[in-house]
């Protein structure tokens, strides 16, 4: 993102100093969180009353070097904003977007969350392999204070396979953990100390309770069994944080099981007996039963095959469900079913494939999910379908929320490439066309407001010739070997 000079220059004193005149950079970064809690919001942004943490673009497209990376974090940088700023309006970027962390943080793996007085974030890894190659697929953790300073880096991952490694902020007790899951290794960060565990270097699947819900502090994992004895099958495995002590849960030989979900401790997982042509069910089980049970006979059958994305819908409040929704292919094509608790044995189409690319969250019975160009929800009590964005290319898979005071939701954050108005002048293949942060009500009501700072041309100040002849080396302007002071403060609109 670029600084825009707003006013001349003007002399400063007898040795030439100079002063840039501008309007609200530099501004102090006074942000306070009284939340004993983890604040998350869907992981793309962090909410603190009227201050909003949030990756300012998002990054559609692969990094290939450390200069792309650089170049690319001057818009995908971790921002700040308040409420307040924001500009109501489609076309115009909030005021005062400040920069907290120059990093990419905008991304496929992109997380973060605030717990205390830290903002915790995800980025692309920048170490260099032996070979003094990076692999950007891999992802580091960091945790700063608001204002950008005291950064430390947690973990960064030694593989990382998105297509199901597992990121979850999660308070038990007294202590609250950065669960990472890379598709090989299960690792935990305690946030009270930044002390990582490995629990395991081989896991294959597990499952992990949501940010914010009510948990029992254990997690479950699988890994691949060592065959030396020609048995096939895999091993199961609970991991309980209130002792940080693993559990064998007795998988019988030949038996393979991979969990696919779970809603606060009610777990679900195929189960697959590897002598047996039958195709793999899925079992839902609370895990409260698994102390002196093997996990081959707690479980019942959920559904007569393989599912994904499962959540619980129609809270009322107390982590009671009416029912629960999620992914099958079972008549050849992926759909979403739902399946009341009154009537489980009876699920019921609820989108078809050709309807949504993702299912965002639930919100008591009420289903928010995305195509490439929009988002909305849907009743699963009278399967009443609002549009809360349309006709905007997004990023389907990523959303953001927050709630007022009551606890109703109130706002949808989401990421789409910059749209502009009918009458904009600007050349089509002069456009921005990155991807911003823009938030509109979560009932659909209301306009969408773009919050994310654009990278646009300066509207007014001094010769742009001039602006490429100045350095600014820590903070003085150097001209022609004379030093200037420099204030620098950013213009108040993004367009």
């Amino acid at each position: 993102m670029k600084n825009w000079i707003k006013k001349g220059l003007a002399i400063a004193g007898f040795i030439g100093c100079f002063s840039l005149v501008l309007t609200g950079c530099g501004s102090t970064i006074n942000i306070k969180n009284n939340s004993e809690n983890i604040v998350f919001n869907g992981g793309i942004v962090s909410v603190l009353e009227d201050d909003l943490i949030f990756s300012n673009s998002y990054v559609n497209e692969d990094i290939s070097s450390i200069e792309s990376y650089n170049s690319l974090a001057n818009s995908s940088y971790l921002a700040t904003v308040n409420k307040e700023d924001f500009s109501n309006d489609k076309y115009l970027s909030a005021q005062n977007v400040q920069n907290i962390k120059n990093e990419v943080t905008g991304f496929n793996n992109m997380y973060n969350f605030v717990y205390k007085d830290y903002v915790y974030y995800a980025s692309p890894n920048k170490h260099q392999t032996s070979s003094n190659q990076y692999v950007f697929t891999y992802v580091s953790f960091f945790k700063c204070t608001f204002d950008g300073g005291n950064q430390k880096e947690l973990m960064t991952t030694s593989s990382y396979d998105s297509a199901v490694a597992q990121v979850r902020a999660l308070k038990f007790g007294n202590n609250a953990y950065l669960v990472v899951y890379d598709g090989k290794a299960l690792n935990f960060i305690n946030l009270s100390n930044d002390q990582k565990t490995l629990i395991s270097s081989k896991v294959t699947s597990v499952a992990f309770p949501q940010e914010n819900e009510n948990w029992n502090g254990k997690i479950y994992y699988t890994e691949d069994k060592d065959n030396a004895y020609g048995q096939a099958g895999n091993a199961v495995y609970q991991y309980d944080f209130s002792n940080y002590k693993k559990t064998d849960l007795k998988n019988n030989v030949n038996q393979t099981i991979s969990f696919v979900g779970r809603s606060e401790d009610y777990i679900f997982f195929t189960m697959k007996n590897e002598l047996s042509t039958a195709s793999a069910k899925t079992y839902i089980l609370n895990s409260n039963d698994l102390d002196e049970l093997s996990i081959n006979n707690a479980g019942k059958v959920f559904y007569s095959d393989s599912v994904n994305d499962i959540y619980g819908v129609g809270d009322d409040g107390n982590g009671n469900y009416e029912g629960y929704i999620f992914s099958s292919s079972l008549t050849g094509s992926a759909q979403i079913l739902y399946v009341s608790l009154a009537d489980q044995s009876s699920p019921s189409i609820f989108l078809t494939n050709d309807s949504y690319s993702n299912i965002l969250f639930t919100y008591q019975d009420l289903v928010y999910y995305s195509s490439s160009t929009g988002i909305y929800y849907k009743s699963v009590l009278n399967n009443q379908n609002v549009a809360v964005v349309e006709n905007m290319t997004i990023i389907s898979d990523k959303v953001g929320y927050d709630f007022y005071e009551s606890g109703n939701l109130k706002t949808i954050y989401f990421y789409a490439e910059r749209e502009y108005a009918e009458d904009d002048e600007t050349e089509e293949d002069e456009r921005d066309t990155n991807y911003y942060l823009y938030a509109t009500n979560a009932d659909g009501s209301g306009e969408v407001s773009l919050i994310g700072q654009t990278d646009n041309p300066v509207e007014d100040g001094p010769n742009v010739a001039l602006i490429a002849s100045l350095s600014v080396v820590g903070g003085l302007l150097v001209i022609g070997g004379i030093v200037a002071t420099v204030i620098i403060v950013r213009k108040k609109r993004g367009y």
